[in-house]
């Protein structure tokens, strides 16, 4: 027997309704479980500027997760497929205030918001300190994580916070329109630097020293628990089965992404979730919060099983993203991606490496001039042509994941020789070579839908279909074909440049 699972995949830019149909163990457990993935909707979302700050269009995310939930009930009512359950992934930190009556009370703002970073200093200062935040968290020091925006928005508008009941992020949010159901998930709470590193869960001390109620903070639950059932009148609106279960999987999107490295138990592997943001790192058993690993820093962010990713956040395609929308609105063409990468492997290399996580590139718009401003201050040559610019991105962007890579192996004392690459970064072979190159690495890329693959198959565990953490990503393993890529005969000369901090 074959069950069906509908995973809502929502990133910063863009969302999907993937249905994962898992096939039955059968009587033989020797026999290769396979999952597979049909995209039944996708659609972009994009934060909406307003006077106060941009803010998330949670309305048409919520009109198109239904749109998919119709689609999936139309799939498998035609095919003759059991529809199980359904899930929410998200990125992480971003939040929202509910009343008493479970009205939302505002919408959330998007993590970019420069609000947050006005209130970063003073905020340290209130709780005692960036050393002592990262020994209560282990967390890596961002003004978007919501302890950030919690006390900007705090700042800006208290009688929001005197009129909330519960605080809950995007993806909790979601599985309560669900199901009616409130619920914390373990995975996306540790995005938000509010979680105490050994007890892995709200740490009162820095809520006290937040002067931010603790009853807004409820119950976490963990990833594979079932939230409840869908609601009635979701039922009578989209067909889906009435007792469709509503699973929270590992709800941060990184989690689900990280639960599905098709990975072998026992080899010397790091990972790196490639899209929007690039985030490096290694699953541990226990957190580290070393003094080398709270230099760099590197956070120590919750699996599934008990599991630690312990990562850094490092700018991703995010670089490329708004060349391609600034392209788009002031230049000819159409600049699709395999364009983009055709011009790019054309260009000359090592033209000009920036550093991606500057603050400079952090914020959207006027990328090109950003870059070309950097290049210009460290005396390198600018970058002009649609090549050049989008060459330097990825150039850069490899390096910086060879040094955070190094990172990694000091603070964890452990040496990578693979590098799994997954998520929608994973497709972009001209990248995944520059990383081989750049590391010394074998890459192994994919599978590029990590994220709704993790989804899927972790509300596999919470139904009882699939076992637990190994069995997970033996059926990644049995399911998909990466591709690998080693170092090529020319990289050696990317030792010669490093990520310079302008």
């Amino acid at each position: 027997m074959t069950t069906a699972h509908l995973a809502i995949d929502l990133g910063a830019s863009s969302g999907r309704a993937i249905l994962g149909l898992l096939d039955d163990a059968g009587s033989n457990d020797s026999s290769p479980r396979q999952v597979e993935l049909r995209e039944l909707h996708r659609f972009e979302h994009l934060g909406q500027p307003t006077p106060t700050g941009p803010v998330w269009n949670l309305v048409d995310i919520w009109r198109n997760i239904l749109e998919g939930m119709k689609l999936a009930a139309r799939v498998c009512n035609e095919e003759g497929l059991s529809l199980t359950s359904i899930g929410v992934d998200c990125w992480g930190v971003d939040w929202v205030l509910l009343g008493e009556s479970g009205e939302l009370l505002s919408l959330p703002h998007c993590y970019r918001d420069p609000q947050n970073d006005a209130v970063l200093d003073e905020t340290l200062t209130q709780l005692g300190g960036a050393e002592w935040l990262y020994s209560r968290t282990g967390i890596q020091l961002m003004s978007i994580n919501s302890i950030f925006q919690i006390a900007a928005r705090r700042k800006r508008e208290p009688k929001l916070f005197e009129a909330a009941s519960k605080l809950l992020f995007i993806p909790d949010l979601l599985h309560y329109w669900l199901s009616g159901t409130i619920a914390v998930e373990r995975t996306v709470a540790s995005t938000s630097s509010l979680l105490n590193i050994e007890s892995g869960d709200w740490d009162p001390e820095i809520l006290n020293r937040l002067d931010v109620p603790q009853s807004l903070f409820g119950q976490l639950v963990e990833p594979g628990s079932e939230v409840g059932t869908v609601r009635d009148e979701l039922v009578s609106l989209t067909g889906v089965p009435r007792d469709l279960k509503v699973i929270a999987p590992a709800s941060h999107d990184t989690a689900s992404a990280i639960a599905a490295v098709p990975a072998q138990e026992g080899t010397d592997w790091a990972y790196l979730s490639s899209g929007t943001w690039s985030l490096l790192g290694a699953e541990l058993k226990q957190p580290n919060i070393s003094p080398v690993a709270a230099k760099v820093p590197f956070t120590n962010e919750l699996g599934i099983d008990g599991t630690v990713r312990f990562l850094k956040n490092i700018t991703g395609l995010w670089m490329v993203q708004e060349l391609q929308r600034e392209f788009r609105q002031t230049r000819e063409g159409n600049f699709d991606f395999p364009e983009l990468m055709q011009a790019a492997a054309a260009a000359a290399p090592f033209m000009a490496i920036v550093n991606p996580n500057d603050k400079l590139f952090s914020e959207p718009g006027n990328m090109a001039k950003k870059i070309a401003d950097f290049a210009e201050r460290t005396g390198q040559r600018v970058p002009q042509s649609v090549g050049e610019l989008i060459r330097c991105s990825l150039e850069s962007l490899a390096i910086c994941s060879r040094e955070t890579l190094r990172q990694l192996e000091e603070a964890s004392g452990k040496s990578f020789s693979h590098l799994h690459i997954v998520g929608g970064g994973s497709k972009n072979e001209l990248l995944n070579q520059f990383i081989a190159d750049a590391t010394g690495c074998s890459v192994i890329a994919g599978p590029s839908e990590a994220t709704a693959v993790g989804n899927i198959l972790v509300q596999g565990i919470g139904c009882g279909a699939v076992r637990d953490l190994e069995e997970l990503r033996a059926i990644v393993r049995n399911s998909f074909t990466p591709v690998a890529f080693g170092p090529s005969d020319h990289a050696e000369g990317w030792n010669d440049h490093s990520v310079l901090v302008g």
